[in-house]
């Protein structure tokens, strides 16, 4: 038996747990798009799917609504894959695993994908029915929103008609959006250099944060581990000579990262140095933390002794002050309603290559001027 059912509605439910039995994050799309073409052809409806996985599905007006205006339903295909660090499930594969308690639906172990699956079971409800009057529709499904609305960006727009869309996106059941936040990727890039040095090595990490979704929870004042991650390596190097090998944290731009990890090279007579800043600055982040991130911890391992490549001491001078200073989390509140993050930004995700370390935000601000100021503040510091 189906996980949801029984739940109501009932043929929206059961889209969507067909859904969440789909891989389908971002990237990863082909397949989901695929089962769309089918529900389509199945029921004679026409259909278009471009080279991105993008898809449009058209169904005339019901009996009354034949010459009415045309509305155009759109949502987005893909979802965000996060997990915890015990779930075997592998996104690229495997679909789901959905519960129920008191009522809320769930994933074990897994974000759930209600952005934007609901959109997608709504959608697909409607056009199996022959009992909801509708004037004509135009289901548009774009792929890769979460990356940055990139099936959007590309989609040929000239199959459709409509001058009314109703984008399926938003948090709360029973209320309609008229505007958005807009919305840039921003890259920040630090070249970083490589020498030899002696050493052992140690890891340093910061993990058990709670997470989320860098629009709807950035004002939940959450930890981000890449930030918590900057400021002990801030701190330190007050207390004790180290190298830097490697910093890197989180997957996705708009989520907020729950775990980040640098690596060290520090001498062997400095090993008990850092387990006791560690486990001071543990209780710290656990004081300031412990509503939002209970979870929260620092952690460090030791390796092998020998010699290793390490930054040079610029550029990891360089590396620590970018992750204290970059700006992150809310930096306004709209002054016009109530409760609305106005602007904020959020470093997703962190990774060392041979060649630079690279820090990706998602920004966004529902006033353009002030995305502007924090792009430019962002660039300045750069």
């Amino acid at each position: 038996m189906a996980v949801l059912t029984g739940m109501e509605p009932a043929t929206v439910l059961h889209y969507f747990e067909e859904i969440c039995g789909i891989p389908h994050g971002s990237g990863n799309t082909k397949e989901i798009s695929d089962f769309c073409v089918r529900f389509a052809k199945e029921r004679g409806l026409r259909y278009i799917q471009d080279e991105m996985n993008n898809i449009m599905i058209f169904k005339e007006g019901t009996a009354g609504y034949e010459q009415s205006a045309p509305v155009i339903l759109q949502g987005h295909l893909d979802m965000v894959c996060e997990k915890t660090p015990d779930c075997p499930i592998d996104f690229e594969k495997n679909g789901l695993s959905l519960c129920v308690k008191d009522d809320w639906i769930f994933a074990d172990g897994t974000t759930l994908g209600g952005d934007d699956g609901i959109a997608v079971a709504y959608a697909l409800a409607i056009l199996d029915s022959d009992e909801i009057p509708h004037p004509p529709l135009e289901v548009v499904l774009t792929v890769d929103e979460e990356v940055g609305m990139l099936g959007a960006d590309g989609l040929d727009c000239s199959p459709l008609h409509a001058k009314t869309m109703l984008n399926i996106d938003s948090e709360e059941e029973g209320i309609l959006l008229v505007s958005c936040a807009g919305g840039v990727c921003a890259e920040c890039c630090l070249p970083v250099s490589f020498v030899s040095a002696q050493g052992v090595l140690a890891r340093l990490t910061v993990d058990g944060l709670t997470g989320g979704h860098s629009g709807v929870e950035i004002d939940k004042g959450r930890a981000n581990a890449n930030r918590l991650l900057g400021r002990i390596l801030s701190e330190l190097g007050k207390e004790m000579k180290y190298s830097l090998i490697s910093v890197s944290g989180g997957l996705k731009d708009n989520a907020i990262p729950r775990e980040a990890t640098a690596t060290l090279l520090l001498d062997e007579k400095c090993r008990e140095g850092l387990e006791k800043v560690t486990a001071a600055y543990q209780k710290i982040f656990q004081s300031e933390f412990k509503v939002t991130d209970p979870g929260l911890s620092l952690k460090v391992s030791f390796g092998n002794t020998g010699s290793f490549s390490v930054m040079d001491d610029i550029s990891a001078k360089h590396v620590v002050a970018a992750l204290v200073n970059l700006p992150g989390g809310v930096q306004r509140m709209s002054a016009d309603i109530p409760g609305l993050v106005q602007t904020s930004l959020n470093m997703g995700i962190l990774q060392t290559s041979d060649r630079e370390v690279s820090m990706s935000f998602s920004v966004r601000s529902s006033v353009g001027t002030e995305k502007a100021e924090l792009l430019g503040r962002m660039e300045n510091l750069m």
